[in-house]
């Protein structure tokens, strides 16, 4: 390596872009510190025959990096280049307004992703260990742009989708790389697959899973309304064909409703994909989520049923149903069950873990609380019950969003992601041990912030790894 210098793009202040000359073809990687934050490695980057460019990332704001460049060829020899030092930006203005409060501990994974939607910001965050801001992707101005739920692909990119203001209804996909410079799009507005809400995951297979919506105009009920009911997309990027895989109203009946939520009128402005339609109807299932279980088999969850369900594989049958009306598992103790759900997923034991809202729940099984819960099913007696579970002291009550994740150490990352404190409201995210000791926790406010919709754990923004004897 013979030389090396730094910039900063206008848009983010947080990613230095270290850049410079080679003498020979290899890879490049870059060691940057801090006194306060710690020593970092970038990700090693393949250069060309006479230049490299290397991303140092995980910065906090406003603050001082040295850093060495070092070269390895491609006999894997390493050699130390120059050094040299920059400083990173300020944070955008309602990002800087924001505070993360840590009250002690460590979390299991050092990064914490989060979607960031509030007037002056629309867009996604990562924080790290010590509550600062170290990434963050602001996306362009304008309805059914601002980022909602997301998912990080293998190689660092995220699939977010692409929202409005107002809920977590999308006008399509957009994945972008650690930079935010947008790689792929699926524009979803008014098309036969919109409007896509809620859910995004990759597939094993590395093709693209959402959720959608579809209509029964034929309607249900007396009066007759036309019903909303969900359905599940694929979208293969390689070869850009796009397909709903399965829809609720081959397999479930709208019958099967509970009241008053599956009688509520779907919400106009902006809740549809930017597309005029009727608001006679009802919003009979409301998913928000659909994950991947151990076997291959998908896990969705029906909000306004109280419902989680399993899919076969092949997206050709419900295996089962758990909870809500129609249901095929009993609960011997009322009290685990569950009301208004989000982020269901099975677990490697077969359990289900998800994030029990509580709205509506009876006074005789505990009243509105909401809670993390884990339940075993037993599928020989068709019976559920809570074999993990925690009740916060005193007890918190999430109307809406919320998410619940089982880190690789079987502790539980949990975000209580809404409150009825006033501005700025509290937004709890705690990490919790199988024997409920809670190890670390934060909370986050930001002034004009009403909702936090998920959070997600991570290692890493683009590859780069803590150095050092403070490294974990």
């Amino acid at each position: 390596v013979l030389t090396t210098s730094v910039h900063f793009q206008p848009d983010n202040s947080l990613i230095a872009w270290i850049t410079g000359t080679v003498d020979a073809p290899g890879y490049v990687y870059v060691e940057y510190e801090n006194g306060e934050h710690g020593r970092f490695r970038s990700r090693p980057v393949p250069s060309n025959d006479t230049q490299y460019t290397v991303h140092a990332t995980r910065l906090r704001a406003d603050t001082t990096y040295s850093y060495q460049v070092f070269g390895t060829d491609l006999a894997g020899g390493i050699t130390e280049g120059p050094t040299g030092s920059f400083i990173s930006g300020p944070l955008p203005e309602v990002l800087a307004a924001g505070r993360f409060t840590i009250f002690g501990g460590q979390p299991t994974r050092p990064l914490t992703f989060m979607d960031y939607r509030q007037e002056g910001f629309f867009g996604l965050a990562a924080f790290d260990a010590e509550g600062h801001i170290v990434w963050y992707y602001k996306a362009s101005e304008g309805e059914g742009q601002q980022p909602d739920g997301m998912v990080r692909k293998p190689n660092g990119n995220i699939v977010y989708l692409a929202g409005y203001q107002g809920g977590t209804t999308s006008s399509g996909l957009v994945e972008i790389d650690a930079m935010g410079r947008q790689v792929d799009e699926l524009v979803g507005e008014c098309s036969p697959f919109s409007p896509i809400h809620h859910e995004v995951q990759v597939l094993p297979d590395g093709r693209i899973m959402y959720l959608s919506r579809d209509i029964l105009w034929e309607g249900y009920g007396e009066p007759l309304h036309p019903q909303e009911g969900d359905t599940i997309g694929i979208w293969d990027q390689e070869t850009g064909e796009n397909e709903i895989v399965w829809n609720i109203f081959d397999h479930i009946s709208p019958s099967d409703r509970t009241e008053p939520d599956s009688d509520r009128r779907l919400p106009g402005f902006p809740l549809w994909g930017g597309c005029d339609r009727d608001r006679s109807v009802q919003d009979w299932s409301h998913a928000n989520s659909v994950t991947i279980a151990p076997d291959g088999s998908f896990i969705l969850s029906l909000r306004h049923l109280d419902q989680v369900v399993s899919i076969s594989s092949d997206f050709k049958k419900v295996q089962w149903r758990l909870g809500g009306p129609g249901g095929d598992f009993t609960f011997p103790n009322p009290e685990d069950r569950f009301y208004e759900q989000h982020t269901a997923a099975q677990l490697a034991n077969g359990n289900i873990l998800l994030f029990d809202n509580g709205n509506d729940r009876p006074n005789e099984e505990g009243g509105q609380y909401s809670r993390p819960l884990e339940l075993e099913l037993d599928h020989m007696n068709k019976t559920a019950r809570a074999v993990w579970q925690f009740r916060h002291n005193p007890q918190l009550f999430a109307v809406c969003c919320s998410s619940v994740e089982r880190l690789p150490n079987d502790n539980t990352l949990v975000l209580y992601g809404s409150s009825f404190l006033p501005d700025p409201r509290p937004f709890k995210i705690m990490e919790i041990t199988p024997e409920g000791r809670v190890t670390w926790e934060v909370v986050h406010v930001s002034p004009g912030k009403q909702t936090q919709y998920r959070v997600y754990s991570a290692d890493s923004i683009m590859g780069e790894m803590r150095i050092g004897p403070d490294s974990p």
